[in-house]
């Protein structure tokens, strides 16, 4: 105690003094800063501050506030976007849209509703260049995947899919949930919004939210959906990727035998003319063929692109030819089984889901068949179900058909119970996935070595067809030169 006092006593005659009665240094008593002098615990005498260096003030020094002492850059605030007025017709146009938008979505919702309500919508323009970029399977997916994950963190349906709406505002998915956001707004449930959206959302999408009961069932079905259309988009593409190289060695054959015939044979036509030599019978049938070629060619391609033009206005929405395709495409050679099984694989993924968040029997079926993509076992399953409405068969004879794998008739024909049942179904989709992908590998493995064998058979008959009119031009010169 008697340190504490004698250093006290050396600190009051020094000048430092910790009690109300210390000179007004500026600062509040009981403290101290540096340039103040010694410290008050060090034995050490009194330095006197440095003098601050001169300072040259700037442009920006002059906009501080008053009484701003920070030695810090001046803050200067992030630019505001300047939003230019629009012209009168541009946002007459606007207001148009707008109303047009709105006008859907009160029909949307009395179609979705099933109420008789009137409502008046203004025509739409008989001509429209471009909504929206399209997007691809993975950015719905992508889609999906972000409206899940912002549900279970605790965001609301309407902020979830607003943010979408404006993430992906110059694609058509953004435009699709600017849809849904406005049904949310008349009180139409998120499933019944995001089905009511048929051109943007497959058909699974539709289904598996459609069959959420609760919640955590829908942000379960949301990934779910989200995995299936990445592996059917996985599949197509590694199907127009194996098909991509022998159609364009098939388009270099055609075109190589179209110039050989059409401008390389006449040209030696015409040499052995010019010596007087009779052109060889094998050139003048090639060259015969080569003046109908070009007319054949030509009726190929505009067929090709007729019916082409046929299925995606016409076809592919008449029920009986799509139902043709669909069953045929289970058909094909090599790519029939990976058809298969990726449309097995859909069918069990949305059947068990369904069974799995309490659904009947007959409503899991409905919603899996149509889920799964194939139109053909769609009906097949709408058959089924009304047999088994009035107890003609069972739940497990919807195996009985030749377009779902026979392994699948196998497992469901032996299960009893419900749970059972559910964990075979999830069995058979994961064995049904890996299964289109190993045949789907081996599908590229062999086409490839296939298709290039044919080509270059092809091009080397070409080619002896071409050069055999020179070979026999070089004797047929020589013997008239002599």
């Amino acid at each position: 105690m008697s340190n504490i006092i004698d250093l006290v006593d050396e600190q009051d005659q020094d000048g430092f003094r910790l009690d109300d009665g210390a000179p007004d240094t500026g600062t509040s008593p009981g403290t101290w800063s540096p340039g103040q002098g010694a410290s008050p615990f060090s034995g050490l005498p009194a330095t006197p501050a440095p003098a601050a260096a001169p300072t040259k003030k700037t442009g920006r020094g002059k906009k501080r506030a008053e009484g701003d002492s920070s030695d810090g850059p001046a803050y200067v605030p992030l630019p505001v976007a300047s939003s230019r007025p629009l012209s009168k017709s541009a946002q007459a146009k606007a207001d148009k849209a707008e109303l047009l938008k709105e006008r859907e979505a009160d029909a949307a919702k009395v179609r979705i509703n099933g109420s008789d309500e009137p409502v008046e919508i203004p025509k739409k323009p008989w001509f429209t260049l471009l909504t929206g970029k399209r997007a691809r399977p993975d950015e719905i997916a992508e889609t999906l995947t972000d409206l899940a994950s912002m549900l279970e963190n605790g965001e609301s349906e309407h902020k979830s899919v607003t943010a979408l709406a404006k993430q992906y505002g110059s694609y058509d998915i953004g435009q699709a949930y600017d849809r849904v956001v406005r049904l949310l707004d008349r009180g139409v449930t998120l499933a019944d919004a995001m089905a009511d959206q048929t051109d943007n959302f497959p058909p699974v999408v539709r289904e598996l939210l459609g069959a959420a009961k609760m919640p955590r069932d829908m942000h379960r079905n949301l990934r779910q959906a989200a995995t299936i259309i990445i592996e059917v988009d996985t599949i197509k593409g590694q199907i127009k990727s194996s098909l991509f190289k022998p159609g364009f060695l098939l388009f270099v054959l055609i075109a190589f035998s179209f110039a050989a015939i059409q401008f390389l044979l006449p040209v030696m036509a015409g040499m052995f003319t010019g010596i007087g030599a009779e052109v060889p019978p094998m050139t003048t049938v090639l060259m015969t063929i080569g003046a109908s070629l070009k007319w054949v060619l030509a009726g190929i391609a505009v067929l090709a692109i007729a019916a082409l033009l046929f299925w995606i206005v016409i076809g592919k929405n008449n029920e009986r030819l799509a139902t043709l395709a669909d069953k045929h495409s289970l058909r094909l050679p090599m790519l029939g089984d990976v058809i298969k099984m990726s449309v097995a694989a859909r069918f069990c993924d949305v059947l068990s889901e369904c069974l799995n968040v309490g659904m009947t029997e007959l409503e899991s079926l409905e919603t899996a068949s149509r889920a799964c993509g194939n139109r053909a076992l769609t009906n097949w399953v709408d058959e089924h179900i009304g047999r088994q409405r009035v107890g003609i068969v069972t739940f497990s004879d919807v195996a009985k058909t030749e377009m779902l794998p026979w392994n699948f008739r196998n497992r469901i024909e032996t299960t009893t119970s419900l749970t059972r049942r559910i964990e075979i179904l999830q069995e058979l989709a994961t064995t049904f996935h890996s299964k289109a992908q190993v045949r789907l590998n081996r599908f590229a493995e062999r086409i490839g070595p296939i298709s290039e064998s044919f080509v270059v058979i092809a091009i080397v008959a070409v080619v002896l067809l071409v050069v055999s009119p020179v070979l026999t031009f070089i004797p047929t010169m020589i013997e008239t030169i002599q």
